[in-house]
């Protein structure tokens, strides 16, 4: 059975709900405004699920001009885009994991809308392409990557086998959106994807790069905003690595292109092991 895309999905707002997509544009950071937009905290670090499993409630459309964000009790907003030329916007550090890089304060309207949602003082920031993140030398992606506000690679890839796979120990099975990935395939054997390294959709070729490491986000219902004990608990009993519970790969885009639902998945480079990563 042929390898080919299944789902495609972009999550325009870090830790926000996420978009599906027939066909996506993969631009130098990773598929066109995928974690563009970021909240952070009264100490400008970057807040997720781990802390407010509400964040999945909360939808974001992108637009040319902006973002719609539909909230929980707050309703409809529509969110203009501030940029940083000109001095429109004012430019912050902020830090997402180890890393501290410049990002444009998206106002006072939408900070309020946030923070009277999540009950603690936060913002929304935008990464601007004027002021573009590249990962550094303690990633193990190839030197000078550009990403968004993604842990710590353009691109998240899943076997729909290795769901099965899992869902097969679980007692009540969780749907693909748990884990978050941009890429899904199907066809594949449950786990293959924990050997491939180098792969070409649609003519672009992928670095896979290291392994996803799972932590308590992945017990988030995307559907209701409240955290469980699985699938992480029973990811544990039997996908642990060297650093931690490993499901689905970190993945690196070597050229600009378009992929789309439907696409073949030609694996062009394979190892007998899956390649360890790092913490994300």
């Amino acid at each position: 059975m042929p390898i080919t895309v299944s789902q495609l999905t972009v999550y325009p707002v870090k830790s926000m709900a996420g978009i599906s997509l027939s066909q996506a544009e993969l631009t130098a950071a990773g598929i066109r405004y995928d974690r563009a937009w970021m909240v952070i905290d009264e100490n400008r670090r970057f807040v997720t699920q781990r802390q407010h499993p509400e964040m999945a409630l909360v939808s974001a459309v992108p637009e040319p001009s902006g973002l719609t964000l539909t909230i929980p009790g707050r309703g409809v907003l529509s969110v203009p885009l501030v940029g940083d030329d000109a001095g429109e916007g004012a430019v912050l550090s902020v830090t997402i994991w180890n890393d501290t890089v410049r990002a444009v304060d998206q106002g006072d309207f939408v900070a309020e809308e946030l923070t009277q949602f999540l009950g603690r003082p936060v913002r929304l920031v935008y990464l601007s392409e004027q002021d573009p993140r590249t990962l550094g030398a303690s990633y193990p992606s190839p030197p000078g990557i550009r990403v968004g506000f993604a842990d710590s690679s353009p691109l998240h890839l899943v076997g729909e086998a290795s769901l099965a796979d899992l869902n097969s120990h679980l007692e009540r099975p969780v749907p693909m959106d748990r884990f978050r990935p941009n890429i899904v395939v199907t066809g594949s054997v449950p786990f293959e994807e924990d050997h491939w390294t180098r792969l070409r959709i649609a003519g672009v070729t992928f670095i896979v790069v290291k392994d996803c490491i799972r932590c308590q986000m992945v017990n988030v219902d995307q559907k209701v905003g409240v955290k469980e004990i699985d699938p992480l608990e029973t990811l544990g009993t039997y996908r642990s690595g060297p650093t931690g519970i490993r499901f689905g790969r970190k993945v690196v885009h070597e050229s600009p292109g378009w992929i789309k639902v439907g696409d073949p998945v030609d694996v062009l480079g394979a190892v007998d092991e899956g390649v360890p990563g790092e913490e994300s």
